[in-house]
């Protein structure tokens, strides 16, 4: 039987984290009180890494209102070396921002608690366009106010680990550049571009699928499709080229910010009855969802179940 919150310690060390099917969450942390469009999950960090997932998206973006006092003590409540968690330019928990050095610590937390797990964690950019990335200025905020405290509890070369080398650790799967070059080679898996809108776009190490542009209900169906082709195409590809694995990510999320009939719940609850679990195998990718503490974890759990 297995055991979710500690299933990579389960399987042989020398595996490569590209070989196996791994459950990710779209905007990980907006599990919070927000705006129904922003809202894309329904359960916490810390349940969905005891229930099996392990890869991870996070957001990032500055305090709105960085120097408000809330709670009335006379002092300011945010530290001005923390960022907060976002969902395009909006906070994913209302009315009091969700720091992102909260967030690390669930992580940490169940690390130290499951030393022989690991989890790839997605950061990005988002929010407000006023970071001096000319000189690197939000991957060295990231640097010196989070990882540098933490170095040992990170993995950050830059090519894909077997499980062995990442036990216990934060896989980054860095989506923001870095202009130094020596820097770089060190900082994580580089993840910082890829088309808007892709259906199937090869970065190197990675390649992905995300379709977000959902109009109407009929362009879910549009969706699913693209998810289950990505998965028969990641199986087969890390099948048949095992010396050289990719990270598929696989995107089921999307968005119409104008029709609630596609905001998130509607379209994860769309996909979820469009048979993408049909398509599970062993190696198919990181399927990235929305809401996925849905009917018991049912993709969560087929995923990792694959894996064995």
């Amino acid at each position: 039987m297995v055991n979710y919150n500690e299933w990579m310690s389960q399987l042989n060390g020398d595996v490569n984290v590209g070989h196996l099917s791994i459950p990710g969450t779209h905007n990980s942390a907006a599990s919070h009180t927000a705006m129904p469009s922003v809202k894309c999950q329904d359960k916490s960090i810390t349940e969905q890494l005891n229930n099996g997932v392990r890869f991870f998206d996070i957001r990032l973006g500055k305090f709105f209102f960085k120097d408000k006092d809330t709670d009335g003590d006379g002092h300011d409540d945010y530290n001005s070396n923390d960022l907060q968690v976002i969902h395009g330019k909006f906070p994913v928990k209302m009315p009091f921002p969700l720091e992102f050095s909260k967030v690390l610590e669930e992580f940490y937390s169940f690390l130290d608690e499951n030393p022989k797990e690991s989890c790839i964690v997605s950061l990005k950019q988002e929010g407000s366009n006023s970071w001096d990335n000319d000189n690197d200025e939000f991957g060295n905020f990231i640097w010196n106010n989070y990882i540098s405290k933490n170095e040992d509890k990170w993995y950050l070369n830059n090519q894909l680990p077997n499980l062995n080398d990442c036990r216990g650790k934060i896989i980054l799967f860095r989506r923001f550049g870095i202009k130094d070059e020596n820097k770089a080679n060190n900082y994580g898996i580089e993840a910082s571009y890829w088309s808007y809108n892709t259906t199937d776009e090869d970065r190197g190490s990675f390649r992905v699928q995300d379709f977000c542009e959902i109009n109407d209900r009929a362009a879910i169906d549009q969706k699913a499709d693209h998810v289950k082709q990505f998965m028969t195409t990641a199986t087969e590809y890390n099948g048949t080229q095992s010396s050289n694995p990719k990270l598929f990510l696989n995107f089921c999320s999307g968005a119409n910010f104008f029709d609630h009939q596609c905001w998130p719940e509607e379209i994860a609850n769309r996909i979820e009855t469009c048979g993408i679990q049909d398509n599970v195998k062993r190696g198919c990718g990181i399927v990235i969802v929305d809401y996925a503490g849905k009917n018991d974890w049912s993709i969560v759990k087929r995923m990792v179940d694959s894996n064995f």
